[in-house]
C-alpha cells in the first residue's frame, strides 16, 4: 500500500463498543490544556470477534515479554479499573449467566492487576 494511506496515532486512553456480530475499539488522547481533563477520541477500529480474539492474544503476549524483561508495569491506582462488583439476586435470578460472568471477570482482574 502506498505510504499516504498509512497513518500513525497516539493513544492513552481506548474504549470498546461489543456487539454480536463485532468489537469496535476507539482510541483516544487525554486533552488537559483548557484545564478540563477530556479524551480527543480520534480513531476507531472495528474487527469481527475472530480477530479480536488472536489480537487479544497477541496483546497479552507482548505485554508477558515486556514485563518478563522489563519488570511489572506500575498502574496508578487513579486509573485501575476497578474490581468488578458481584451481580445482585435480581440480576442473576434474571441471567444465570450473571455469576458465572462475574467470575470470570473477577479472576481476569486478579491475574492482571494481582
Amino acid at each position: 500500500e502506498p505510504e499516504d494511506h498509512f497513518r500513525s496515532v497516539y493513544a492513552n486512553n481506548s474504549r470498546f463498543e461489543p456487539s454480536v456480530w463485532d468489537l469496535k475499539v476507539f482510541f483516544g488522547q487525554l486533552e488537559q490544556h483548557s484545564g478540563i481533563a477530556d479524551v480527543d477520541w480520534h480513531t476507531a477500529v472495528t474487527m469481527p470477534w475472530m480477530q479480536a480474539k488472536i489480537f487479544g492474544y497477541f496483546l497479552l503476549a507482548n505485554l508477558a515479554v515486556h514485563e518478563h524483561v522489563n519488570g511489572p508495569i506500575v498502574i496508578s491506582a487513579s486509573v485501575k479499573p476497578p474490581k468488578p462488583e458481584p451481580p445482585s439476586a435480581e440480576v442473576v435470578e434474571e441471567d444465570p449467566f450473571a455469576q458465572q460472568a462475574y467470575e470470570l471477570l473477577a479472576q481476569l482482574h486478579s491475574q492482571i492487576f494481582g
